[in-house]
Parts: structure tokens; sequence; C-alpha cells
């Protein structure tokens, strides 16, 4: 299919205007390792004697089946965010850049697409466009200002809000929020939690105790063995530690990557006093923006979530899923996915919404450029909240 072909295909979606509801991805994965092979999920703070992975029941098949989570929706759009700006980086894609970049102590760029909160993130907040607070300036408040009933300030400077949803909760007064029309999720099923301990074995069996030398990074030896927090051996990464319990892995029949991109949640995005065609072009390049995300960072023939988590694609479809639960296959490789997103924008842009493709640059407020070098050059581990 040619990418204009695609395209109008995209439009007529989003605009609603056939039978079709829902664009949905259907990934089925098997561990790298082959069946039987563990697989760990990420961990969560538990009480004593819960698991720390995200167990629960769903229904497939008529019959209900236990999962496990290996990949929340929220870290699925991270991960969705994190391979779009590498595309940036390296050429592959021209998308809308928000970037605060500090030079001090420590040289750091942080982007919109690394942003906890996105638009509403404090680090713009805590940032100056041209001297000034980066809330004061005209873009700041265009951005602060934007709404699901004109959203174009967000379409023109940060898309990844309308994609992947965020909530204006770190200033005062009733702020904005924008759900997510793109969700994504990974789950294992029928997992059965596995144990295993974990230790530490010294070479030499290093024995004793040691005392932090004040303002330096040595330390001073003492053959009397201590219980004392800050001067047992094994905190400086000497000395045995006996194995103890830890989180075992799980091992699964299949894992499964749920996607949706929701039509009906792009509809509500309005553009203020643009004609309907010129918002249904709008919507048709942020649903754009969130397929070729999706392919940059799931279209590949293995997912990596993380150590001891990667996964093996045995089957995909990408359809569309019509009125009365019927399925259109849709053939959508990256170079796909790369080809609409720039005919999408373009086309939008002709019609008078575009997006601003050269970066905005900003620079920390001095508070926040001492927080930012103390926390990566001085802090220890444990200084925190």
């Amino acid at each position: 299919m040619s990418v204009e072909s695609l395209y109008e295909q995209v439009r007529a979606a989003v605009a609603l205007e056939g039978d079709q509801a829902v664009l949905r991805i259907v990934t089925v994965y098997q561990p790298a390792g082959g069946p039987g092979s563990k697989v760990y999920p990420p961990t969560y703070p538990t009480s004593v004697g819960e698991s720390p992975y995200v167990l629960e029941k769903r229904r497939r098949d008529g019959k209900p089946h236990h999962v496990v989570i290996l990949d929340s929706t929220p870290s699925q759009a991270n991960r969705a965010e994190e391979a779009l700006l590498k595309a940036y980086r390296s050429g592959r894609v021209r998308i809308p850049l928000l970037q605060v970049e500090h030079h001090g102590d420590t040289n750091v760029v942080l982007t919109s697409l690394e942003f906890p909160h996105r638009y509403a993130d404090a680090y713009l907040r805590d940032s100056l466009l041209g001297g000034v607070a980066f809330d004061r300036t005209d873009l700041g408040k265009s951005l602060l200002a934007a709404s699901l009933a004109d959203a174009s300030a967000l379409y023109s400077h940060d898309p990844g809000t309308l994609v992947y949803g965020a909530w204006n909760s770190h200033r005062k007064g009733r702020q904005q929020k924008f759900p997510r029309v793109y969700s994504s999720e990974v789950v294992g099923w029928d997992p059965k939690v596995g144990e295993r301990k974990a230790g530490r074995m010294d070479p030499f069996n290093l024995q004793g105790a040691q005392k932090p030398v004040k303002g330096d990074d040595l330390w001073e030896y003492s053959k009397v063995a201590t219980k004392t927090k800050g001067e047992k051996l094994s905190e400086i990464g000497h000395g045995n530690i006996a194995p103890q319990p830890a989180h075992g892995g799980v091992t699964i029949s299949s894992a499964q990557r749920f996607v949706t991109l929701s039509l009906a949640g792009l509809d509500r995005i309005g553009f203020g006093d643009a004609s309907h065609e010129t918002a249904v072009a709008a919507r048709a390049a942020l649903a754009a923006y969130a397929l070729v995300a999706d392919r940059l960072a799931f279209g590949g023939p293995s997912l990596w979530l993380r150590s001891g988590c990667e996964l093996v694609v045995e089957s995909e479809r990408v359809e569309w899923v019509n009125r009365g639960g019927r399925v259109e296959t849709v053939d959508l490789s990256t170079s796909d996915a790369l080809k609409l997103f720039e005919h999408a924008r373009d086309a939008a842009d002709n019609l008078g919404v575009a997006m601003d493709l050269e970066p905005v640059g900003l620079t920390p407020t001095k508070a926040l450029a001492s927080a930012i070098d103390f926390s990566l050059t001085k802090a220890e581990a444990g200084d925190g909240d």
C-alpha cells in the first residue's frame, strides 16, 4: 500500500467517516530463552509475604487465566518516547522538541520526550527561556492555556502530551488533564513464580570491619567485626554475603502485548476555530505520531524490557477493529510508519496547523542548576527522599 493510500485510510478513520472503531496491535512473544526459561517482571514495594510482581486474573477464550504484568502502560509510553528521541537524534524523524540544557559541574540535556509530566513538568516550570521563567513566556502561557477544545499549542510543541496523556498537577488551581489516546502493555500468561537466593562470595573472604575516613573515599581497617551500620565491610563491597531470598522471576506459557489507538479519543481533541478538514488532518498526524513511535520501539523481531526479560516475536497483527468486531489487517512496517508520519505532518501543515520542528532550548534556574549539579556529582545514594 502506498503512503498516500495509508494516509487516506488513517484520515478517514480519525474523521469517523467509516466503520473503524479503533486501531489495535496484538503481538505474541516467547521468552528469549525458550519455553520454561524465566523472565523477570518489574518489582514493586510490598508488605511482608506479598509478591513483588503485579499478578492478576484475566479472561481469555472465555476462561479465567492468571497473568503477570511484564511492562505497564506508563512504561510502554516511556519506551515509545525513548525510541522517538533516538530516531530524532539520528536524523530519522523530525518532531517538535523542548529541551533543558545545563552546563555546569556536569553537562546534561533533558528533553520533552523525557520529562516525567511532559508539557506540565517541573523541569519546564523551573527553567528559563531567553532569561525569562518559562511559565511567563508566550510559549509557556500558550501551553498552560491549552485544552481539549484548543490543543493547537501542544500539537505544535509537544504532541506527545496529546498522545500519551498528561496532567498539570504541579501548579496551583484546577489544571488541565489530557487523557492518553495510545495505550500499550505487556503481560505474561499463566505465570509460575520461581525462587532464588542472592548473595556474594568474596574471593579472599575478607573479615573484620572498616571505618570511613571523613572527607575522603578511603577507609581504615579494623580486625574486629561489627554490626554497626556504616562500618561493615559488606557496605563497601568486601566480604561474603550469605545467600538471602530474592525475587525469583516467573515462567510463562507466552507473553502478549496489547495496543490500542483510540479514534474516539482523538476525536475529542480540538484545534480552536480550525475547519473540520484541518482538525481531521491534525488528528491524523497525531495518530501517525503514535504509530511511528510504536513501530520504532516495538516493530523489531525481539523486545528487551530489562535484564532477564527479553522476548522474541512469534506473531503480530496490526488491525482496524470495525463496528461489530470485524477486523481488517494493516501492513505497517517501521519504514511505512516513518513515511506516514512525514506525510501526515506535512498535510496538516499545508492546512494551517503546523508542528514546530525547530528545537526550543531552555536553561535551568539557578536553584534547579544547583540541584542538578549536587545530585549528579556530590550526592550519595540514599540522600534523596
